[in-house]
């Protein structure tokens, strides 16, 4: 496994790329500070990992979103339905949001991390190499 750290000052984080990092407990154990999780991720990307994620995150209490498959469904609708389902949750702001997933996964769940009560911890695990090449250049950028 190989780690980039992306060094922000007291936002640094680090960035880890290698083989099967969704059954490394230990990096989920190290980067979710509370028992609350919530799991973002798509129809088709659920079929073949949300079980691997969750048995991963076997301690936590997990909430699943599961958004339509597409680009057609980067809308603020489906950020709403993301937000009903953080609030009847509860979420707090020591929530942790992980989207699994590709570009629309990726971006739907950052922006309601970035948003719900001013900002949660966000944890993303890219299963796309574009989304996984966006990632690694926008942390290069900053």
């Amino acid at each position: 496994m190989a780690v980039l750290n992306v060094d922000l000052g007291s936002r640094s984080y680090p960035i880890y790329v290698g083989p099967d990092l969704i059954s490394q407990e230990d990096l989920y154990r190290r980067h979710v500070p509370a028992e609350e999780v919530v799991v973002v991720t798509d129809e088709t990307v659920a079929a073949l990992y949300l079980d691997y994620l969750l048995i991963s995150l076997g301690g936590f209490n997990i909430t699943c979103h599961i958004l339509p498959d597409g680009e057609e469904h980067k809308t603020l609708e489906t950020l709403g339905t993301l937000f009903d389902t953080m609030i009847a949750a509860p979420c707090s702001r020591e929530t942790t949001l992980i989207a699994l997933g590709g570009g629309v996964v990726g971006d739907i769940a950052g922006f309601a991390a970035a948003c719900y009560q001013r900002g949660i911890r966000f944890i993303q695990i890219p299963t796309t190499l574009l989304a996984r090449s966006i990632r690694l250049l926008a942390a290069r950028q900053q």
